[in-house]
């Protein structure tokens, strides 16, 4: 049966609660697959398997899926549709206070995340301790190019934190039509592939982004202001143009204006 079909026999109303929109092309799914590089025996947690669509091509990779949905209602679906499966464990629990450390050291990411929990998601992912090899994520377009912006007006925060920790690769847009219910909007697949762990005291670094972000249409010597004595002084340390915006600053950076200001230099 394919996904309209699932929900149908259950009689479902997709919650907007949930930010449920179900893909419903088997084509799409199986690229999306395809993009992780997945391979037998390795461990992948899905977020959100909705009626299992997705879950069913993972599962047919031969790799352990671990798949968190948080929509109790879902339960007498997923279990039917997965019970004969070895390979598949369905865990009807809210992903983003899961303790994830109960997992193998090393697992893919791969799931359609709900538009309305998108950045909690990928702060949960990168925070919780749990080594990932890759994340294969359907979100929002706009979501998508803010991740993988690196100039410009998308460029941003959430820019930022992403590429902090990632490599941001745009993989291919998912047309509106391709959901159940239709949203008002594209998705767009990306992979994000990891370079740097998560620290605690990142989240400094990050406070720090935000307020050389506060107004985006000063330039960053303005927005420095309310945290430095000479802003102009320390931009020239950092070889940046005071007059710049912040939407017009490497990562590179803020990287380097964040340590000098944290190590006194």
């Amino acid at each position: 049966m394919n996904t309209l079909q699932w929900i149908r026999k259950y009689g479902l109303h997709l919650k907007k609660s949930f930010g449920q929109n179900f893909l419903n092309s088997e084509e799409t799914v199986q690229k999306i697959v395809d993009t992780a590089l997945i391979k037998q025996d390795e461990t992948v947690i899905e977020i959100g398997p909705g009626a299992g669509t997705m879950t069913e091509k993972l599962a047919a990779s031969g790799a352990n899926i671990i798949a968190y949905e948080a929509d109790l209602s879902l339960k007498e679906l997923l279990t039917e549709r997965f019970c004969s499966y070895k390979n598949v464990q369905i865990l009807f629990e809210d992903f983003l206070r899961a303790d994830l450390a109960v997992h193998p050291p090393k697992v893919k990411y791969v799931a359609n995340i709900p538009y309305n929990i998108s950045s909690p998601i990928l702060q949960k992912i990168f925070s919780s301790g749990l080594v990932f090899e890759k994340a294969v994520l359907m979100v929002q377009k706009e979501f998508g190019e803010r991740m993988a912006a690196v100039q410009g007006k998308e460029y941003s925060p959430l820019s930022i934190f992403v590429q902090y920790y990632c490599t941001v690769k745009e993989e291919f847009i998912v047309p509106r039509t391709e959901f159940i219910p239709s949203p008002k909007v594209d998705s767009m697949v990306v992979s994000l592939t990891p370079y740097r762990g998560f620290s605690p005291d990142d989240k400094d670094f990050f406070g720090f982004i935000h307020v050389c972000f506060s107004q985006r249409r000063k330039n960053i010597k303005n927005n420095l202001r309310p945290i430095l004595d000479d802003p102009t002084d320390f931009l020239l340390r950092c070889g940046i143009d005071p007059l710049l915006r912040p939407e017009q600053i490497p990562l590179e950076k803020y990287i380097l204006m964040y340590k000098i200001k944290h190590d006194g230099m």
